[in-house]
């Protein structure tokens, strides 16, 4: 049976094997649109299959997602995609709804469940974790790299990114704003459990904290909370207000698929066909194939409906 920690843990490790130094955690919270249990599930076996060494996984979610979860999966199929479960108490409002498309002509809303994502620095049951989002869909064994024993670093995260058509991401996924600070990702983040570290995360709670202090100082556009401006001004702070190496960028480019890009097909796990739109001519999509390279698919509805499609037991 899955550890539960509550904040709760539950594993299904022998006990020789339990508490890993290191692994994997995940943040899943379901809303009326979007099956994030299902995300979950797909990218955990997706890190168990291509991660050779340290593939331990953590979920991080509700007591109502996991009843939903054991509702809708065997215990064997949950145990084979988790190795933690931590459930999260904190009350979630719906009041940070997010646009999402599925298409360039077709969107819909959902609320959007991150302010408490830094407390994974306290959730994750590893000494060194790797934090994904649920649509960071894996199908290389890259990430791994930042597990090595000589990894001095105490806090990686990528600060480039490209979209399918190898463009580099609008001004906004850049520079907070025109004459503003570079943006980083928290799409994915690995860190160890150190002072630096630590502070990292506590400086993010504040600004997650006050929000609208920091979006009136650093002057990012839009109502959406956003932890990527969280992470970013929150390591402008830490280089002192300027540029630094407080963090190491993770090595190479996020690999993302916008919203408005569309699988097509994909038979197996690790490659798709896209049709990549164009941000000034939606009608002009290019196809696209990607095959072994990790995926950051933000077309989620999308990437529910390929799930559906695939034998994952």
């Amino acid at each position: 049976k899955a550890m539960w920690f509550v904040v709760t843990v539950i594993s299904n490790l022998p006990e020789r094997n339990r508490m890993s130094k290191k692994g994997i955690c995940f943040f899943a919270f379901n809303n009326t649109e979007l099956d994030y249990i299902k995300f979950a599930m797909y990218a955990s076996l997706q890190v168990k299959k291509h991660f050779k060494e340290h593939n331990q996984v953590c979920l991080i979610t509700t007591l109502s997602d996991q009843a939903y979860m054991e509702e809708n999966w065997t215990e064997e199929e949950i145990n084979k995609a988790f190795d933690y479960i931590v459930i999260d108490e904190h009350t979630y409002l719906n009041d940070n709804m997010r646009v999402h498309y599925d298409s360039p002509w077709t969107e819909f809303q959902a609320p959007f469940h991150n302010r408490q994502k830094h407390d994974v620095y306290w959730m994750s049951p590893f000494d060194e974790t790797l934090l994904l989002d649920i649509d960071y869909i894996v199908q290389t064994n890259h990430l791994e790299y930042l597990f090595r024993d000589d990894n001095t670093s105490n806090l990686q995260m990528f600060d480039k990114a490209r979209y399918l058509r190898y463009d580099r991401p609008p001004f906004p996924e850049r520079y907070l704003n025109m004459n503003g600070i570079p943006m980083w990702w928290s799409t994915v983040i690995y860190f160890q459990k150190s002072p630096e570290a630590k502070m990292f995360f506590d400086l993010w709670s504040h600004i997650a904290d006050n929000y609208d202090y920091y979006k009136f100082l650093y002057g990012f556009p839009g109502k959406l909370f956003r932890t990527d401006y969280c992470v970013s001004i929150a390591l402008h702070i830490l280089n002192g207000m300027q540029h630094g190496d407080f963090v190491e960028p993770i090595v190479g480019s996020m690999l993302n698929m916008d919203q408005k890009d569309v699988i097509i097909e994909s038979s197996d796990p690790d490659y798709f066909n896209f049709l990549a739109h164009d941000r000034d001519e939606n009608w002009k999509n290019i196809l696209v194939h990607s095959k072994n390279q990790d995926v950051h698919c933000m077309n989620k509805r999308n990437l529910k409906d390929i799930i559906d499609g695939y034998n994952l037991t």
